[in-house]
């Protein structure tokens, strides 16, 4: 369901090349355009505002939201997150939190919310959807052993066979990513360590522009003395194959808060490397410690210590890049420990063979597209037994709009007119030749503005005839003689008709 025609395209080509079982793709300009027989709608995201009141509009039972934990740091989503207590959520809906530590920092932020909430208004709200962890995939046929890349990486940086060649993968921002410096000083100790044994860190990724680049360029100089840094463009995707190819070991020291999973480590044991990575994020869950890499302590302020980090970025003064990066700057990750992983991969073959390979199983069994895109199915089976059976939330009242905070105009605005149309609301005609009238009103687009939420003109000329007849009648009266289902198009009618002098509407 899209409204932008590039991406409608863009996941139609993609999805015919991939599915081999070549079903049609169908587009949705809304779900209202839904078949009976769809019965979830997936979010490429945490946020559900608008499809769950989107939903309210029709029948709360009619299919399941099923949302995909990304980054869950900035306002916007935090914001998302905390109104899904004020949202009606069902407990056939779910968000996927690709990590346990995606789960908790939701469970975190709903609870933080839903406790100011019981503070303020004496009521805790608890929240209704499923949080079920399943993570991102990978496609593990990419990664299968191709010795001429390993080669090749590895003759571009002279690096040989009984050197080190450390790989980390990913986007050259410090204050968003993974700060270098650590990673430069961790490859710099583990050299010290082996002056036997040549250490290179290859650096393969982008900046966000020049100045960034020659901060990462100028740092590896002043930090590195002993390893040799070598920096690839992340484009290059031959390269990029080649260093997953040509690496012995993966490291990864993130530190930055706006992290909840992180592919590349998965991807490393797709490609049979040992990984030395960070206990942060969504690394506790993918890399084994002593199973498939180490998993490196890190520290972190206690809860307290960032009230001027968040006041900052509330008041404006710090944007969202400022107010991650800050936090960022105040994570370590142990430097020895990382140093010691790394040199105990370098001068153990078995070991860094055996952790490889056990990566490399973890990867098919866990993280393989075909076993996350199992266990989405079964998700989606689970949420239509929950639907048919679980109580609903907030069930919408027959004369209530989807959302309140897109309210019927006739309800919140009640008190602007003299008096609010009713059964015993008194009509009469006020033209002498109304039907003449009525065609000469029909001529303006000015007045016939809008003209789709009444009655259809024919019934209208039927109404006002009908009228002429009488005299004068009530709209109880006149309810009568059209389908109940009507009654509302009916009520805006009347009003219109009286605004251009066709009839007259008074009070009993």
């Amino acid at each position: 369901m899209t409204g932008n025609d590039g991406h409608a395209a863009e996941f139609a080509e993609m999805a015919q090349e991939r599915d081999q079982r070549n079903r049609e793709v169908k587009r949705l300009d809304s779900m209202y355009q839904a078949a009976p027989s769809v019965e979830c709608l997936m979010i490429a995201g945490p946020s559900f505002d608008a499809f769950a009141w989107g939903r309210r509009a029709r029948d709360q039972r009619a299919y399941s939201l099923c949302g995909v934990t990304h980054t869950l740091s900035s306002d916007r989503i935090i914001a998302s997150l905390s109104n899904y207590l004020l949202l009606p959520l069902q407990p056939w809906d779910a968000l996927v939190c690709t990590s346990q530590v995606a789960r908790d920092v939701v469970t975190r932020t709903m609870e933080n919310y839903a406790d100011y909430l019981g503070r303020r208004a004496g009521v805790r709200i608890e929240p209704t959807l499923q949080l079920p962890v399943i993570p991102l995939g990978v496609d593990g046929s990419r990664y299968v052993k191709d010795e001429p890349a390993r080669q090749m990486l590895r003759d571009r940086i002279g690096a040989g066979e009984e050197d080190l060649v450390i790989l980390f993968l990913g986007r050259f921002t410090f204050h968003a990513k993974a700060h270098p410096v650590p990673m430069y000083l961790a490859a710099e100790r583990a050299a010290k360590r082996m002056p036997n044994r040549k250490v290179h860190l290859v650096m393969v990724g982008q900046a966000p522009n020049d100045r960034i680049m020659s901060i990462y360029q100028e740092g590896a100089e002043q930090f590195t003395k002993t390893a040799a840094v070598h920096f690839i463009d992340g484009q290059d995707d031959d390269l990029v194959h080649a260093s997953w190819q040509g690496a012995d070991v993966f490291l990864s020291l993130s530190d930055n808060i706006q992290e909840t999973f992180g592919l590349t480590p998965i991807e490393a044991m797709a490609a049979g490397l040992p990984a030395v990575v960070s206990d942060w994020d969504g690394y506790k869950d993918t890399i084994v410690d002593g199973e498939t890499g180490f998993r490196v302590p890190t520290t972190a302020p206690a809860a307290g210590d960032g009230f001027d980090l968040a006041f900052l970025y509330q008041t404006g003064r710090d944007d969202y890049d400022r107010f991650i990066g800050r936090a960022c700057m105040m994570t370590s990750c142990d430097l020895d420990a990382a140093a010691d992983a790394l040199v105990r991969l370098a001068e153990d073959p078995e070991l860094r063979a055996r952790m490889g390979e056990a990566g490399r199983a973890r990867a098919r069994t866990h993280y393989d597209w075909s076993v996350i895109i199992r266990t989405y199915e079964d998700l989606w089976l689970e949420l239509r037994e929950i639907r048919t059976k679980a109580p609903e939330v907030a069930p919408r009242q027959s004369n209530e709009t989807a959302s309140p905070f897109y309210p019927d105009p006739f309800n919140i605005f009640s008190p602007h007119p003299s008096f609010v149309l009713g059964p015993e609301t008194v009509v009469t005609v006020d033209s002498s030749d109304v039907e003449a009238d009525f065609q000469t009103i029909l001529a303006y687009e000015f007045c016939t503005f809008s003209q789709e939420l009444m009655l259809p003109r024919e019934q209208t000329t039927a109404l006002l005839r009908r009228l002429s007849e009488r005299g004068v009648v009530t709209v109880g009266e006149i309810e009568q003689w059209i389908d109940g289902r009507g009654w509302s198009t009916l009520h805006r009618t009347l009003p219109w008709l009286a605004k251009f002098g066709l009839i007259k509407l008074s009070e009993q």
